[in-house]
């Protein structure tokens, strides 16, 4: 499973979530965090690296909710 942060827009709010892949099809999300995620990393280099990937989701299309399986 792969991961990378996307824009969602979930309850009328846009937010950076962990968005999951089954291997490495991006075009079929899996699953999403539930929390938005936030920078963080444990020094100055690795919060760059992170903040670089928050710029990288904002470059891709917004994703909603009914953009993923449901889970019965």
């Amino acid at each position: 499973m792969s991961w990378e942060y996307r824009v969602m827009k979930v309850d009328g709010q846009h937010a950076i979530h962990e968005v999951h892949y089954e291997g490495d099809d991006r075009a079929m999300p899996k699953t999403y965090s539930i929390h938005p995620a936030y920078p963080r990393g444990e020094d100055l280099a690795d919060l760059h690296e992170d903040i670089q990937r928050y710029l990288e989701a904002l470059t891709l299309p917004v994703l909603i909710p009914d953009d993923f399986p449901r889970s019965e």
